[in-house]
């Protein structure tokens, strides 16, 4: 299993990396508009999304209106947790992995208002259609995502999109996925049972 998702990780990377800059900020746009026409964004007053790392989408100008949080890695736990951030440019440093994340002085979001009324924007290697995520290992999201009780949204670019991708018990099911051709409503959501579906 750890050597199919290496080889999947290999091969969806080269897939998102291979579109130009041009394509790339012209996907990032229809992501966007395809993310804030979503009922369940539009409905939700808080959202839990990502500093694009590398050729991540960059999702950051949908997010106006919202109360925005933001992982930061707690070198204590081994783990992220959310913070709310008010100002990118004020409330963002350089953190782990060269992600940018909230500064260490801002506290962490409260866990009951992160459960119950965030909606995450997940990044991903890969998403298939059953709403199956592939992140880049270590399992950070899929612990972050354990009890929000909101099914998650993953974002990719359509390049990105596999077919049947292994799924372990503990990893979590996206509710959507999101590419920059559609909005995909996942037929299973939740955690994977198994990944012989």
């Amino acid at each position: 299993m750890d050597e199919d998702k290496t080889e999947l990780r290999r091969l969806f990377s080269a897939r998102r990396k291979s579109l130009s800059e041009e394509e790339r900020v012209k996907f990032d746009r229809a992501i966007r508009e395809k993310i804030c026409g979503l009922p369940a964004f539009i409905s939700s007053p808080a959202v839990a999304a990502f500093c694009a790392l590398g050729a991540e989408p960059d999702l950051m100008p949908a997010l106006g209106g919202k109360r925005l949080f933001l992982p930061r890695y707690n070198g204590e736990q081994r783990t992220y947790e959310l913070v709310e951030i008010t100002d990118i440019g004020r409330d963002l440093v350089p953190g782990r992995y060269g992600i940018a994340e909230p500064r260490p002085d801002r506290p962490a979001a409260d866990r009951d208002l992160v459960e119950n009324e965030v909606l995450f924007l997940v990044p991903a290697v890969a998403c298939d259609r059953r709403g199956t995520r592939l992140g880049r290992g270590g399992g950070f999201y899929d612990r972050m995502l354990r009890s929000a009780k909101k099914p998650p949204v993953g974002v990719i670019y359509s390049c990105q999109l596999g077919d049947a991708l292994p799924c372990e018990e503990h990893d979590v099911r996206m509710g959507w996925v999101v590419t920059e051709k559609e909005v995909i409503t996942c037929s299973t959501k939740g955690r994977c049972p198994s990944d012989k579906e």
